[in-house]
């Protein structure tokens, strides 16, 4: 294991040393004249195409594309008043089918705009120690032949765990997509998306929204895994413990987004604690933890009111309102596939599991799946969830019908078989069990150990 971490270590400072060289050649999205909208785009329809390029992807999906390209679309923000562009990257394997779209929700879990798809991905520069194993998912659907649209959900505020607009964002990536003449797609193209973690808030956000903002998309079905669907819940787990990051980096996409909680929070934050909050406008996830690892975020040392700033009608009434399942409608309509582990010690179980109850008494189509293995952990269900969510989506796309009504069921497995969709799969399977090799363990603790092992 020690060696596996080792070479890890190695393959990340690679990964940085290559993404200096890429960012001398790379434009960031703010500094880029592509990202910038022509006269008159606010007058343009949600999900009209303002501009298209073809791109370079310099992860190791490029061995599985024919081409890639970027969109600048027009969307919004959490209101119909609120437009704004983003971006999606549209990633177009040789063998491409042409009747299914593929949303991958990549996780970027930070409000910087070198965090974002469209560039990192461009860039090589995906900072994570998971990264190979979110490449690895993106390549499963490429292998099989399906378009994989990325969209910057986020938009130019970096919103992270803002989900209103991370799912209208997403909702008008597939527009746009399939709006492009190049790909020879239609409106009647099936849709399924695949997400985890930051991205499950994507995807979970999407199929919550689509039924009010986007109707006319033929969506098929949804799959997220390790789902933040409550971000108070979240933030109550996880500060002070290895992740507690993610509290300041949410903190801050949150406020980006609804300017009354910004508000709030420049008057009940210490100067100490507003420093901080700059900090995920800059750096990408891996940064992040490392620089708030094990950090109290209630500590009077970054809010004068301790804790209480989570719970003021200011910021509970927002958090409120970005809980899945609180608003009947913001139910999905579309099948879902929800997996979660029971000993998440990210996003709790608990709440996935009360998002799930809320959603099915309002009549969805939902799929939960738990992880019950004590062993089963945040990073490890990145994999063991990736082989059936894409398993699942396949056969959605495919014209099989999921189940009716909702069902959950148990799930003990904490392994991947990398012989399962054969000889064309096994190297991508096969990147996802090395992964896995090295991340099992209770409570993540030798992703932790690689953390600490790297502040």
């Amino acid at each position: 294991m020690k060696l596996n971490l080792f070479i890890l270590g190695l393959l990340t400072l690679a990964a940085h040393a290559y993404a200096l060289v890429a960012r001398d050649k790379l434009l960031l999205p703010h500094e880029d004249p592509f990202f910038q909208p022509p006269d008159g785009w606010q007058d343009k329809e949600v999900g009209t195409i303002l501009r298209s390029r073809k791109v370079t992807i310099k992860t190791l999906v490029k061995d599985n594309l024919k081409e890639a390209w970027q969109l600048l679309y027009r969307t919004t923000y959490t209101s119909d008043d609120e437009p704004t562009t983003t971006v999606t990257t549209v990633m177009v394997p040789h063998n491409a089918q042409n009747d299914s779209l593929v949303l991958f929700a990549d996780f970027e879990d930070s409000s910087a705009d070198r965090c974002a798809p469209s560039y990192s991905w461009r860039a090589g520069s995906l900072d994570d120690p998971s990264a190979s194993t979110r490449v690895a998912i993106a390549m499963l659907y490429l292998q099989e032949g399906y378009i994989v649209t990325m969209p910057d959900k986020e938009g130019n505020r970096g919103a992270f765990g803002s989900g209103h607009v991370e799912g209208r964002q997403s909702l008008d990536g597939i527009r746009a997509t399939l709006a492009f003449d190049k790909l020879g797609l239609s409106k009647d193209t099936r849709v399924a998306g695949h997400g985890y973690s930051g991205g499950g808030i994507q995807i979970g956000w999407a199929a919550s929204l689509k039924k009010t903002y986007a109707p006319e998309l033929n969506v098929v079905g949804w799959s997220a895994g390790g789902v933040p669907s409550n971000l108070t819940a979240l933030i109550e787990k996880i500060n002070g413990s290895p992740f507690a990051g993610f509290v300041v980096a949410g903190l801050t996409g949150v406020s980006s987004t609804y300017p009354e909680v910004k508000e709030y929070m420049e008057k009940v934050f210490t100067k100490q604690g507003l420093e901080d909050m700059e900090f995920p406008k800059k750096f990408c996830s891996t940064g992040i933890v490392l620089r708030f690892l094990f950090k109290d975020f209630f500590a009077k040392d970054f809010s004068k009111v301790g804790d209480r700033y989570l719970y003021e009608p200011v910021v509970r009434n927002i958090l409120e309102k970005l809980t899945m399942g609180t608003n009947p409608d913001y139910t999905p309509d579309a099948p879902m596939l929800l997996m979660q582990a029971k000993n998440d010690e990210v996003a709790p179980y608990e709440a996935v599991k009360k998002t799930y109850d809320s959603w099915c008494q309002e009549g969805a189509q939902v799929h939960l799946v738990t992880l019950n293995n004590p062993l089963s952990s945040h990073a490890s269900t990145t994999v063991t969830s990736s082989l059936p969510g894409f398993l699942w989506v396949r056969d959605r796309l495919q014209g099989k019908l999921a189940e009716s009504g909702c069902h959950e069921n148990k799930n003990f497995d904490v392994g991947i078989n990398t012989n399962a969709l054969g000889e064309d799969f096994k190297g991508i399977l096969g990147i996802l069990q090395g992964f896995l090799g090295d991340k099992i363990g209770p409570n993540d603790e030798y992703l932790i150990d690689w953390f600490k092992k790297h502040k």
